[in-house]
């Protein structure tokens, strides 16, 4: 590998999987063949680079309905390492890092790590009986959603709808770990915002102490509001979540701008595919970062580690959290690292 090949990458943010690179450097790791599938940018090649600098048998993929980078794909390519967007074709893997379960046919698999809950719902209806590691039932992966999802929305939406944040009045449809991010980051930029939720236990969270709470049961509500907000912005973990509410028509019918920030299309048939920002991507994957490494790292990290933990011993077959130890391990250590404040996050998303 050319020294100058990952010049630029900014490993600087990434101080857990830089560790983890040393971490494996176990010869006795090196025998498993890894199928890394996560958004390609250039933040997922410093994600394999455990696996990289440490001669691991690797392919890479990525989910299928979002962007990734041409640039590193390349990278990729050029490092030696297989890339297919054909999932079946990556049978014969030992281990896959997966998102939203899109390596489910691979057969040969004997341990799969999982970022997401559409993953992980999928993974649960099959009854998978191999080890799965749901990295999304753990609160590190907040970590990602309460800030960085919520920072990857604010630079998105400042640069591809409107700088004046401030001065809009957003409806977000969605109060779980994303929803809460994004109007963490909103109200920090003193926009105006309400959200619905389905879960009236989701409106006892600190965040948003200035958006108005609306249950989704409350239609004729929903209905009147839409008149008076800017923007639309769904993460409710739904496919075409909208679609099948009974505002779809009206929402269809207004100029009110519509974003998606959940990792499938929450939009749904109603909704032409040039009716919804970013041809309804989650909106921050226009951006070359969409999500800043230093949220990704820890996250990455327990991704990862289903490599070690299969290997010894350490997982039940089926479904099951990253251990508590590593999980509680991982988001002290990130919060003392880049100093932010904790109260808020272990309020919002507790343990």
């Amino acid at each position: 590998m050319k020294k100058d090949m990952l010049a630029g990458i900014p490993t600087d943010e990434a101080p857990f999987l830089m560790r983890q690179v040393e971490e494996y450097r176990r010869a006795d790791l090196h025998g498993y063949t890894v199928v890394n599938n996560t958004p390609l940018t250039m933040s997922a090649i410093v994600k394999m680079m455990p696996f990289i600098k440490n001669g691991f048998k690797l392919k890479t993929s990525t989910p299928s309905f979002l962007a990734r980078d041409p640039a590193a794909i390349k990278l990729v390519q050029e490092m030696g390492y297989e890339f297919d967007l054909k999932k079946e074709r990556l049978d014969g893997a030992d281990i896959l890092l997966d998102c939203c379960a899109e390596l489910s046919p691979v057969s040969s698999a004997k341990a799969i790590a999982e970022l997401t809950r559409t993953g992980v719902e999928i993974y649960r209806r099959q009854g998978c009986r191999k080890p799965v590691l749901s990295v999304d039932d753990s609160r590190v992966k907040a970590l990602e959603t309460y800030y960085g999802t919520g920072d990857g929305f604010i630079r998105a939406f400042k640069e591809f709808i409107s700088p004046d944040v401030a001065r809009m009045r957003f409806l977000i449809f969605g109060f779980g770990k994303v929803g809460k991010g994004i109007v963490r980051g909103l109200e920090e930029h003193s926009a105006t915002c309400t959200v619905v939720d389905e879960r009236e236990q989701a409106f006892r969270s600190p965040v948003g102490k200035g958006a108005k709470r609306v249950l989704a049961s409350e239609i004729r509500t929903i209905s009147g509001l839409l008149k008076e907000h800017d923007a639309i912005v769904t993460c409710t973990g739904k496919n075409h979540f909208l679609s099948d509410t009974p505002w779809a028509d009206e929402i269809a019918g207004s100029r009110i701008r519509l974003v998606n920030m959940g990792a499938e299309d929450e939009f749904g048939p109603r909704f032409g595919e040039d009716a919804v920002q970013a041809g309804r991507m989650p909106l921050n994957h226009r951006l070359k970062r969409p999500t800043l490494l230093k949220y990704l790292d820890p996250v990455f990290y327990a991704h990862n580690s289903v490599v070690a933990l299969y290997h010894d011993k350490r997982l039940a077959p089926g479904l099951q959290p990253l251990p508590k130890e590593i999980d509680d391990r991982l988001v002290e250590e990130w919060h003392s690292i880049w100093g932010m404040d904790i109260s808020q996050f272990v309020s919002a998303c507790p343990a």
